[in-house]
């Protein structure tokens, strides 16, 4: 173990902590037992310290969007991860740090785990211009990003040894940020609200409960942003807070309520954007929204958004539960101040109390000191 792992808790212990905004949508759910003993509360203190440093440091530093489910499971060497977001700490202590947290959290988002990240190299170099820039960007223009069918490096953290620096855990998460944009070609597509034309009035929004329901437009918990991924066919996510509309259990089966839930990637949480007639002729952005899964087309049936066979006509006048408009921010009045940021919304959304720490973190995972709820926020709103 080098001596800055070893020994150092540098100046500046805050700093990444209260420099910016968060950007990403990551959360994580950390599985226990009903009643822990000794073994499993010390491992789970260190696991949520870790996994609470590599949480900020991948919202901080890139848009990515990711629920994962982490156990801890004494039947693993060392740690483990798969691309439908599950992550298990075993035993040995040695891999509780937020290095391998961050580690395993890039084969949650398909680094190693998929066969798209496999296909992106050749003769051990991923081909990916992104990523490849960064990696220039960051180390000069003879610096090349490598890998085989499991890792990549530099900066995929594949041993503690590789971090020297929070520079090298920041740079980290740049380089994952790049690569999954190259692998799985996702973007910012547009931000506002997802308008009913069944009710003009009425928009998708997120509840206390986290169900999705429909609401007035100048509900603060409307407000949306949508991701497009993939080229052919290029689908959508659609974001409320850190939760995407979701299928519950990815049924396929036709009247299913919609809900919200955290993004895993899964198909049932991507939509097909298909142009629909407008009503009338100022309008523009919309669209039927077909999930990607099923096939089905989402419907306004009274509060609920419900997925629907829906057969579409040249001949007949579109049924407008079946159609959405995209209203994008500063187009409507609703929007006037633009984005809200989740701390000011309505929604006390369960999954992003439980993915913010409640204790300060240095970059290597290390409790700081104990800290009363509510000052990690302030921190963030006095930068």
């Amino acid at each position: 173990m080098n001596n800055f792992v070893r020994n150092t808790l540098f100046s500046g212990i805050f700093s990444f902590f209260v420099s910016g905004a968060f950007a990403g949508n990551i959360d994580y759910h950390l599985n226990k037992s009903a009643n822990p003993n000794n073994d499993e509360r010390e491992a789970y203190a260190l696991i949520e310290a870790a996994m609470d440093s590599a949480v900020f440091l991948y919202n901080k530093y890139s848009d990515l969007s990711k629920h994962i489910e982490v156990y801890y499971s004494t039947g693993v060497p060392t740690a483990e991860a798969s691309s439908n977001g599950d992550l298990r700490f075993g035993k040995d202590r040695n891999y509780m740090f937020v290095g391998t947290a961050m580690h395993e959290m890039a084969h949650t988002l398909g680094m190693g785990t998929t066969s798209a990240y496999q296909s992106m190299f050749k003769d051990g170099v991923f081909q990916g211009e992104k990523a490849q820039a960064k990696v220039k960007e960051i180390d000069g223009p003879n610096a090349v990003l490598k890998g085989d069918s499991q890792h990549f490096w530099p900066y995929g953290l594949n041993y503690r040894s590789e971090v020297h620096s929070e520079q090298d855990l920041i740079n980290h998460v740049k380089i994952v940020n790049a690569m999954y944009q190259d692998i799985f070609k996702e973007a910012f597509f547009k931000q506002g609200r997802v308008v009913s034309l069944l009710d003009e009035k009425t928009c998708m929004g997120i509840t206390s409960s986290n169900a999705l329901e429909l609401m007035s437009c100048t509900d603060t918990a409307t407000f949306v942003k949508i991701y497009s991924i993939g080229e052919n066919p290029v689908t959508y996510r659609i974001q409320l807070g850190n939760r995407v509309v979701d299928i519950p259990n990815e049924s396929t089966a036709e009247g299913v309520v919609a809900s919200t839930y955290g993004y895993n990637g899964g198909a049932h949480q991507r939509y097909v954007f298909e142009k629909a007639g407008a009503p009338r002729a100022n309008m523009s952005n919309v669209y039927f929204l077909k999930n990607f899964k099923s096939g089905l087309y989402l419907q306004a049936v009274g509060k609920n958004v419900v997925q629907n066979k829906f057969v579409r006509s040249a001949s007949s006048i579109p049924q407008s539960d079946f159609i959405w408009q995209i209203v994008e921010a500063g187009q409507d009045s609703s929007s006037k101040d633009g984005p809200v940021s989740i701390s000011k919304r309505r929604i006390p959304n369960k999954n992003l109390e439980e993915s913010m720490p409640e204790r300060l973190f240095d970059a290597l995972g290390r409790a700081a000191s104990q800290i009363r709820r509510g000052v990690t926020s302030r921190l963030l709103k006095s930068n």
